[in-house]
């Protein structure tokens, strides 16, 4: 069963693998991106990054983490996952119906960093656009707890706070 799925523009960098692997105690740590799928040198660079406490680090494509995840194997595994933007997180959720929570981190644009021209920051160091926003809208109201927050040390911003912060 997946428990979080995080969307997060590295992907899996210290903050995933120390922090976030610390509070949730996955089984499996997911990365769901196609570039990094079908780059054997990524996909050899993210999984040397799992932690000792986590049983398996696998990296799929979208379509392929969605096959997956549907797999009976999966039902009785915790499951953290991460994608590199609101769009995958969207894709893999709505064709995966039993994911019920989505952290929203810090997408991150290869040549740019973080971008934060034509985004509103809904949570600390977290921004997104219109767009963005409205996918996330459509996921909360479909039942899924929508919330932003960098790591599980810092404050998070529930779906309630980032429509107020969205929509200043």
């Amino acid at each position: 069963m997946v428990d979080l799925v995080r969307v997060d523009g590295r992907l899996i960098h210290g903050m995933v693998a120390v922090t976030w692997c610390g509070v949730l105690h996955p089984q499996i740590l997911a990365v769901a991106n196609d570039e990094a799928a079908n780059n054997e040198i990524h996909k050899m660079t993210l999984k040397l990054a799992k932690p000792g406490n986590v049983e398996q680090c696998l990296v799929w494509t979208l379509d392929k983490a969605v096959e997956k995840l549907q797999e009976p194997k999966f039902e009785k595994k915790k499951v953290f996952m991460t994608v590199a933007t609101v769009e995958d997180a969207y894709y893999v959720i709505k064709r995966v119906n039993t994911i019920k929570r989505l952290n929203i981190g810090p997408e991150v644009d290869g040549a740019n960093g973080r971008v934060t021209e034509g985004r509103t920051e809904i949570s600390d160091g977290v921004w997104i656009t219109e767009g963005k926003f409205n996918l996330l809208k459509e996921l909360a109201e479909n039942g899924v707890e929508v919330f932003a927050q960098i790591t599980p040390a810092v404050g998070r911003s529930d779906w309630e706070e980032i429509v107020k912060r969205f929509n200043k």
